[in-house]
């Protein structure tokens, strides 16, 4: 199996009053227990904590430890994860093949 990973940068123009969406990387990688390599243009840190035959667990991790979040992800799945922000930042689309 394969972890499909879509980073896209997206932004804001109050001035202007535009919107504007940029794909910074992406990647595959193997299903193996452990950080990925560094990706796109964001500082966040992913991990995968477990594999199985059909499903991974996929972990982000903050410098604060309250704001890291796990998915649980089956093979065919996808998901889609959007920090919290009001005028620009980094969003994901993960998906296992």
């Amino acid at each position: 199996m394969k972890l499909k990973i879509k980073e896209t940068a997206w932004a804001i123009n109050r001035m202007a009053g535009g919107y504007r969406e940029r794909i910074t990387a992406n990647e595959c990688f193997r299903c193996e227990v452990g950080e990925l390599p560094d990706f796109g243009k964001s500082k966040r840190r992913f991990t995968i904590d477990e594999v199985t035959e059909t499903v991974i667990s996929l972990s982000v991790h903050y410098a604060d430890p309250k704001y890291n979040k796990t998915w649980i992800i089956n093979k065919g799945e996808e998901i889609t994860y959007r920090p919290r922000s009001f005028d620009g930042g980094y969003f994901y689309e993960f998906k296992l093949i």
